[in-house]
């Protein structure tokens, strides 16, 4: 492995702010980035209520039906004994007629909302918002969870078993916050055109309409590294190294050309293992250093 040193005593480390930090062992799961917004639920919540009053009328045109149908059964039965007049029986099936006609609508009516909430909303909230006992839905009433709506990029889809994301606001990866999948989301973006899908998460500091970024499970493999802050990067010779510290007064600097993107900061698996110390503060300083400290070939 390619490494070289710098030795430089306590007291002068202490007099150049040299800050390490021990590197703890992280479970990294490879990941792609979206983007993601909070949703409005007032447009669902509108929807709501006109299909529970759509139901409303539809029981009571139900109810009307039911009767009128009675009512000319037993004219019907009276009037084939003579007890009651043609018009009498005329009028109930009139009356049976628009009652049917009404009932008719009515369902109409319902199963129209209830294809509009299935084609703006898919099944699962939908069903959620209109059933009235759904934990879900009342935790993202009360605020206490918010819906979010992920567009993955094009070509991108979801993982089968994807059934947590991590979001966070600013492209923050280490603040993030684990989301539930609800569902896929019926509409794509306009601009994106990439799968969408509804997840919900704490609501926390999270407010409708805020932009977040979402981290997607790119595969069910865990890698096992450290993670390595911007503060301890540094480069030189066109690649990104780090010190670390093996002794009182020793550091030795490390390539990390093999990482990747966790939030600001690197997830590293080769070359560094956890518990090593890390130089957090002071890398530049230590690279200026070893390189005062470097003799010359000598010419021949």
């Amino acid at each position: 492995m390619q490494q070289t040193g710098v030795v430089l005593e306590p007291a002068r480390q202490r007099l150049a702010g040299i800050e390490t930090r021990i590197l703890d062992a992280v479970e990294y799961r490879p990941e792609t980035r979206s983007l993601g917004r909070i949703v409005d639920l007032q447009p669902l919540l509108e929807l709501r209520s006109r299909y529970r009053a759509a139901q409303a009328e539809a029981k009571i045109t139900d109810a009307a039906l039911r009767l009128a149908r009675k009512n000319r059964d037993r004219l019907a039965s009276l009037h084939s004994e003579a007890i009651v007049a043609t018009r009498e029986l005329i009028h109930a099936e009139s009356q049976l007629a628009a009652d049917e006609a009404r009932a008719v609508t009515a369902r109409q009516h319902v199963r129209e909302l209830q294809e509009e909430g299935l084609q703006a909303w898919g099944t699962e909230l939908f069903q959620a918002a209109v059933a009235g006992d759904s934990r879900l839905f009342d935790d993202l009433l009360q605020r206490r969870r918010v819906l979010l709506l992920v567009t993955l990029h094009h070509g991108q889809a979801l993982p089968a078993d994807a059934a947590r994301i991590m979001v966070a606001r600013e492209g923050d990866r280490q603040a993030a916050q684990p989301a539930e999948l609800v569902s896929a989301a019926p509409k794509t973006d306009d601009i994106v055109q990439g799968e969408t899908w509804f997840f919900h998460t704490d609501a926390r500091k999270l407010r409708t309409g805020m932009r977040i970024e979402a981290w997607i499970p790119a595969s069910a493999e865990k890698l096992s590294g450290v993670v390595i802050p911007r503060s301890a990067q540094i480069w030189h010779e066109g690649r990104p190294w780090v010190y670390l510290r093996i002794g009182a007064d020793r550091f030795v600097r490390r390539p990390i050309d093999a990482h990747r993107d966790y939030g600001d900061a690197w997830f590293v698996d080769e070359g560094i293992e956890p518990g090593a110390s890390l130089v957090t503060r002071g890398a530049q300083l230590l690279l200026s250093e070893e390189q005062r400290h470097a003799i010359p070939e000598e010419d021949d």
